[in-house]
């Protein structure tokens, strides 16, 4: 009877919030647009004419980002309450720095309420014919994206690429799907690709310019696609490989050179994920190379000591000597077999022991890796007419009948159609959890930038979880070798050399002529960082996900009147500009004012003042300042940087066989982990991996090898 009561009373209360925004008067209103990540939604409840509340969400927006606009936004839309609803003046909401998909699909979303209460929701503002240019930030650091849209008869016809601002390797699996979708549909609302996210929502920005530039309204243009609601069975297959990155392909090769039927998923628009964009992987002596060098180029047994070693014991050694023993094979067997071409030789990356197990490679003929990939999945697939793979598809979680054993994978395709594909085994090889934020902030101290295909959400690792698996050592330092700025000014507002030298202040981070720490650096706490790094690049990562660079007023005169002491660039990802040592600087208090802009440049007239702006423990700063006894100054400057990672490197447990490993040590038979998504049995928990050169592409490569030779024997 209380059970009863209690449910009627949350249906009366239920009853009398509907009736507040239904009747007497009130109405509730719900606009949608497209967002970063998905649906942003508008809801408006006026009653007599007035707002009386006013809240926007968006599920699927990156909560560091789209997150922390929407909840400035709706900050801002508060002051709004009592208004009249036509009197909202959308276009006068501020763009949150670094979410402008989200505020502009925010603005979208409410202009979508004030048609629906005046009754012209579905109509558009008139374009006028003729082709328009815009140019917006894009992927690129060194330059932007540049789009021509031409509108005829009020619908855009055609929209041509003047500038990528991309990647060669993405912008065409952007521009080849999206524009057409833009045309067909006359809607920028159209989701973004995956694996190449931050050129779709340029893409559509400037697009949304265009229409602007025309006479129309953005705004108009912009809503939610339907999803088609079907279910498509494919049955039948040997293996399934999630995930088409280097693990993957390289598994769906081997498993069909095999004689195994293979149905490979990919989340993005292309194949190829990471691997087609980083330069090579780790293989030791490839049997071709020792014979054309007359010898070893190192002695297996020495770097499996030293690498076990490295990891103290923390790691699975069996794993380490299965791909330090197989590496150099796999180099022979894409070579031989497929369409890829390494460099001839081998060479040392950064570790002190100079051991030669690194190369490069591409496409055949002075093709891309990504043609390389595309063109040896062509053969693979040719193999049996029932191979396949399909991109743009999402692997959702495994199929299980009601013992728990896997029997296939559900997916979901752009459109909203649900594959059920069913198969003997399943490989795993959905390329880390870089792109999750709630597993990097559980496993890797935070949410980090990257210049990586942030379609690897972890979702091979949460299926593989899903069927009983264990982890092994998630905690692993995510990969980094890049330090720069935390928010890298990609348009024009500095020239490329005022770039350069904001880049050299972040970076300044030791004086390699004596050894010592010219400036005050602290960690993602406030802590004092100097001291705690050997090579600035690889070891930000042990600061968090930031550091902050501490300059005096004196510092910054100095460097205005007589030039930067050092000059520092990032190990990859410069921006084309030049500073120079001992030239003065005059243009600094311009640098340091952009880069306040853009949230790189915090300045506080005390400490207190200079940790409160940078979010920072006021204890923890004053602490690091009387530690590294930084001089007293009538002002101090903290130059905020990131470190930009590669991947994550922890995952699921495995065997030799690549099997998952159960939490009660048993396998499971016919679920098998590749890639990054498995890295973690080789490395140690809390460090970073190892600095050989390729180690992560190496293992994804090899690791694909051999398990599509284990599963086309065990299956087919």
């Amino acid at each position: 009877m209380k059970r009863t009561s209690t449910v009627l009373a949350i249906l009366a209360a239920l009853m009398c919030l509907c009736t507040v925004l239904t009747s007497c008067g009130g109405k509730k209103y719900v606009g949608n647009a497209a967002g970063f990540g998905g649906d942003v939604v508008a809801q408006v409840a006026v009653k007599d004419g007035k707002i009386t509340s006013i809240v926007v969400t968006g599920e699927k927006e990156t909560a560091a980002i789209g997150g922390k606009a929407l909840e400035t936004l709706n900050t801002a839309l508060a002051q709004y309450k009592g208004t009249e609803l036509a009197a909202l003046n959308v276009n006068s909401l501020d763009t949150v720095s670094g979410a402008t998909v989200t505020s502009t699909a925010v603005k979208a979303a409410l202009k979508d309420v004030q048609r629906q209460a005046a009754g012209t929701a579905g109509s558009k503002t008139a374009v006028a014919d003729g082709t328009y240019t815009a140019t917006v930030v894009s992927y690129s650091v060194t330059d932007m994206m540049t789009l021509a849209v031409t509108f005829k008869d009020n619908a855009i016809t055609a929209i041509d690429t003047i500038n990528a601002g991309s990647s060669e390797d993405i912008y065409p699996s952007m521009a080849n799907n999206l524009f057409p979708r833009i045309i067909a549909s006359q809607n920028i609302g159209v989701d973004a690709i995956a694996g190449a996210t931050v050129s779709s929502n340029a893409a559509k920005q400037a697009i949304a310019e265009t229409i602007t530039a025309a006479g129309g309204d953005p705004s108009e243009w912009s809503k939610p696609v339907a999803k088609v609601n079907k279910i498509v069975k494919l049955e039948g297959y040997d293996t399934i490989v999630v995930g088409l990155g280097g693990a993957g392909v390289m598994a769906y090769l081997s498993a069909t050179e095999n004689g195994a039927t293979v149905f490979g998923i990919e989340k993005a628009a292309k194949i190829g994920g990471n691997a087609a964009t980083t330069s090579g992987p780790m293989a030791v002596n490839p049997p071709s190379y020792v014979q054309a060098n007359g010898g070893k180029f190192v002695e297996e047994s020495d770097l499996i000591e030293d690498w076990y070693n490295y990891t103290e014991g923390d790691s699975k050694k069996e794993i380490i000597e299965l791909f330090v023993h197989e590496s150099g094979k796999t180099l022979d067997w894409m070579q031989d077999n497929y369409d890829f071409s390494f460099v001839p030789g081998l060479m040392a990356f950064f570790d002190p022991h100079n051991w030669q197990v690194w190369t490069p490679y591409g496409g055949k003929n002075g093709t891309s890796k990504t043609v390389g990939y595309e063109n040896s999945m062509k053969m693979a697939k040719a193999r049996n007419p029932k191979n396949d793979y399909m991109t743009e598809l999402c692997a959702d979680e495994l199929i299980m009948d009601k013992d728990g054993t896997i029997k296939g994978v559900r997916a979901t395709y752009y459109d909203g159609t649900t594959y059920e594909i069913y198969g003997d085994s399943v490989i795993l090889a959905t390329g880390g959890f870089i792109g999750n934020a709630e597993m990097c902030k559980k496993y890797v101290g935070g949410v980090w930038k990257t210049e990586a295909m942030t379609q690897c959400d972890g979702a091979g690792i949460i299926m593989g979880q899903s069927a009983g698996g264990a982890l092994f050592n998630p905690d692993v330092a995510a990969i980094e070798h890049i330090a720069h700025l935390d928010t890298i000014i990609r348009n024009d507002d500095l020239t490329k050399d005022e770039k350069a030298v904001l880049v050299s202040l972040v970076l300044d981070s030791i004086d390699y002529a004596t050894m010592s720490f010219p400036h005050m650096i602290l960690d993602t706490n406030g802590d004092l960082f100097n001291g705690k790094y050997g090579f600035f690049a690889f070891d930000t990562w042990k600061a968090g996900p930031n550091f902050y660079t501490i300059y005096t007023q004196e510092e910054m005169d100095a460097i205005k009147a007589n030039g930067l002491a050092r000059v520092n660039a990032p190990t990859f990802m410069g921006q084309g500009g030049e500073s120079k040592a001992g030239v003065p600087v005059d243009t600094l208090d311009k640098i340091l004012t952009v880069g306040e802009t853009y949230g790189d440049v915090f300045k506080g007239t005390t400490i207190a003042e200079l940790a409160q702006k940078t979010g920072l423990s006021a204890d923890a700063v004053t602490a690091a300042a009387a530690a590294y006894h930084l001089p007293s100054s009538s002002c101090y400057y903290a130059i905020k940087g990131a470190s930009y990672v590669y991947s994550t490197s922890g995952g699921l447990d495995i065997d030799e066989n690549c099997n998952v490993v159960k939490t009660d040590g048993t396998v499971i038979p016919n679920l098998f982990a590749i890639g990054t998504d498995s890295m973690g049995t080789m490395f140690a928990s809390n460090k970073a991996y190892v600095a050989y050169g390729g180690a992560a592409q190496g293992w994804a490569l090899t690791s694909g090898r051999l398990v599509g030779k284990t599963v086309a024997e065990r299956y087919k």
